[in-house]
């Protein structure tokens, strides 16, 4: 079956794209790997493209080596861009900040319309590729008679909710080979035509650009501290000290320091008075959103009733919910069921059935 599906889409797009030279993020894994055997299996003259954008990723070097290897076993022409400068100007002093003013910061969402794929688009046009490729697990298709990014079909995979802040011409030019599978056929798939090195590799989980993916020694590392201050109740009782907000993030229970004698998580981060608010996790739960710089694909959505869904975080149980424009950089997102632990500088992300129709950073939760 997941092979009938694969041959199903692929001829698809074979019928649907009559320009074949496509560029390809690499990655050096197993996804970005098997994208690039699949397109040229179909004919697509592929060019691949891998970025450097941290020193922690120069001093495990492997995963440019391993692309390297990729394309030369494919024959595909492979170029690597250093942008590590645009990445520390562009992403790292949003994640620092964020942290800094008490939000918990959503890197990849925010990386990859403002980098990534700007500079898919800018080597794709210096290749002369009309088309875009990467090897997340999402699908493309129409919707009346424009382009759209869609569920993948494999639900524990699915990587829609990263790419809702992609802007409507870059989705034009979006090729996913990856949709309609899931990760045991696609690692199926390489270990049966001879891609074994990156068959069997395990994915990169965390923040890229955090060794280990420990912030907190990201910060010290840099020297980024923070003043130590209090943790308070809902009644604005002190009960203890807190070494930074820095530190903390909406809904983290361990690493507190207190011996209370009774379980209590982050529900709020007060930059004002430096005071860190913990509650019992029943009082984590919420309703009402506020989202700023928000982006949606049409404006169906914008000025409709439509009922949609929201995920607040990536693997969240999706949630319907009623959005609200309150005007051209905020709107107002009633959840229909509550949910705990909505953290501001997150994304909410929304959906017409499997459709990603837009989203936006959380800016408050009540």
């Amino acid at each position: 079956m997941a092979v009938q599906k694969r041959k199903l889409y692929l001829s698809i797009l074979k019928k649907s794209i009559k320009n074949r030279r496509v560029l390809l993020g690499m990655s050096g894994g197993v996804d970005s790997s098997m994208a690039a055997f699949l397109l040229k299996q179909q004919g697509f003259e592929v060019i691949g493209i891998t970025f450097v954008f941290s020193s922690e990723e120069i001093q495990d070097h492997h995963f440019i080596v391993d692309a390297k290897k990729l394309a030369e076993q494919l024959e595909i022409k492979h170029i690597v861009v250093d942008l590590r400068k645009e990445f520390e100007e562009v992403v790292i002093k949003y994640f620092i900040k964020e942290y800094q003013t008490g939000r918990t910061p959503f890197p990849c969402a925010y990386c990859n319309p403002k980098l990534k794929f700007k500079y898919l688009e800018k080597y794709a046009e210096l290749e002369n590729c009309d088309y875009i490729s990467t090897g997340h697990y999402v699908r493309t298709d129409a919707y009346n008679g424009q382009k759209y990014i869609f569920k993948g079909s494999d639900p524990d995979k699915d990587q829609s909710f990263f790419l809702w802040g992609l802007k409507r011409e870059t989705v034009d030019k979006l090729i996913f080979p990856l949709g309609e599978l899931n990760k045991r056929e696609v690692r199926k798939l390489a270990n049966e035509n001879g891609f074994s090195s990156v068959g069997n590799k395990k994915d990169s989980l965390g923040v890229c650009f955090i060794h280990g993916n420990n912030y907190r020694d990201f910060f010290e590392k840099r020297g980024i501290k923070s003043e130590p201050g209090n943790f308070i109740d809902h009644n604005n009782e002190i009960l203890g000290q807190h070494k930074g907000i820095t530190n903390y993030t909406i809904g983290q229970r361990r690493g507190l320091g207190l011996n209370l004698n009774y379980p209590v998580f982050v529900s709020e981060i007060r930059l004002d008075g430096n005071e860190i608010v913990l509650e019992k996790y029943e009082h984590l739960y919420r309703n009402k959103i506020v989202i700023s710089n928000y982006h949606f694909f049409d404006n169906e959505i914008v000025n409709g009733t439509k009922q949609l869904i929201v995920k607040v975080r990536y693997r969240l149980q999706e949630t319907p919910c009623n959005l609200n424009i309150l005007d051209e950089t905020r709107a107002g997102v009633e959840l229909l069921k509550s949910e705990a632990m909505i953290s501001p500088g997150q994304t909410a992300v929304f959906y017409d059935g499997d459709r990603l129709v837009g989203g936006g950073f959380i800016e408050s939760a009540t």
